[in-house]
């Protein structure tokens, strides 16, 4: 921990996203957003209910959705924003022609990428705790329970993390920012439309080929597809969100297969095992594309 917080470029990635008026401004904004929406989802449910002080179904109905309504929009605007900090990352070290003089330092590519990894995730992690208060609206009305939110909070900071890597992987292949911007969000909505499209796909032509009504209720179909599925981040937390709801376990749940229940771990764990996964492997990527400068030898003439 100590070697990392002496990291140079991490002290100097800190002073200069900490200093500047674009960190206000994004940070502004994104609290601006959610709570617009908040507002609205708020006024929503009220209006649609006829709630009493003494009504505590109704309480809870609200609580719930201003809860689903603040992580909500917490992880768009996360899938949006973190990617977008971290691809300028190396991408804008070349832009100024920098790149040369940081690998030429003493400064390993696993420094360096670690450095301005952790950078963007400090400013990802301000973002998390900033929403907080708007998330703890929701505790006021009831329906929303202390492991639901550690769960969110969770999914935040994982999803912050792997959409991260993406971002600092695209800046090291890319020569411009606004290429490893569109490239990396690119990439990420790419992934969150196609892992609903393969799945659905895959579920259709596995019904047709084996003539099964229902595919799910097979065991090997359901643990490997929903390895899939799980990968994406609305769809696991939405889901952890409906079993919670259910009472089920907080770490695992059950279905039927055949007549068998069968267990599995909860979603959320799913999601944060595969990105911790997906995250380590951008990481290796990024700094395998992070290379010191090497001196050419110069070649002997040949003699005549």
């Amino acid at each position: 921990m100590k070697t990392l917080l002496a990291n140079p470029v991490l002290v100097s990635e800190l002073r200069g996203r900490i200093r500047g008026l674009r960190t206000m401004f994004i940070l502004t904004v994104y609290l601006v957003i959610t709570g617009i929406v908040t507002l609205l989802i708020y006024l929503a449910v009220a209006s649609s209910t006829s709630f009493t002080a003494t009504d505590f179904e109704t309480g809870r109905s609200i609580g719930k959705a201003i809860f689903l309504t603040v992580m909500t929009a917490a992880l768009v605007q996360v899938c949006i924003i973190i990617p977008a900090l971290t691809a300028g990352s190396i991408a804008g070290e070349k832009e100024r022609q920098t790149y040369e003089l940081l690998i030429a330092t003493l400064l390993s590519p696993w420094q360096i990428a670690l450095g301005k990894l952790t950078a963007a995730l400090a400013f990802a992690g301000l973002l998390i705790i900033a929403v907080l208060p708007l998330a703890g609206l929701a505790f006021l009305f009831g329906g929303v329970s202390g492991t639901e939110l550690l769960i969110g909070l969770i999914g935040l900071l994982m999803t912050a993390m792997l959409y991260a890597t993406v971002g600092l992987f695209w800046s090291t292949v890319m020569r411009s920012t606004l290429g490893a911007t569109v490239m990396s969000l690119g990439t990420i909505i790419l992934a969150l439309l196609g892992i609903p499209f393969l799945f659905i796909i895959t579920g259709v032509i596995i019904s047709n080929a084996t003539g099964w009504n229902d595919p799910f209720a097979s065991p090997l179909f359901t643990y490997g597809m929903g390895t899939l599925i799980y990968a994406h981040p609305f769809i696991a937390l939405g889901h952890t969100a409906v079993l919670l709801s259910q009472g089920e376990s907080p770490f695992y749940f059950s279905f039927n297969a055949d007549g068998n229940e069968i267990f599995a771990p909860s979603p959320w764990l799913a999601y944060t095992l595969l990105a911790g996964i997906l995250t380590l492997c951008f990481i290796f990527l990024s700094v395998r594309r992070i290379k010191p400068l090497r001196q050419e030898r110069p070649r002997r003439k040949q003699q005549e």
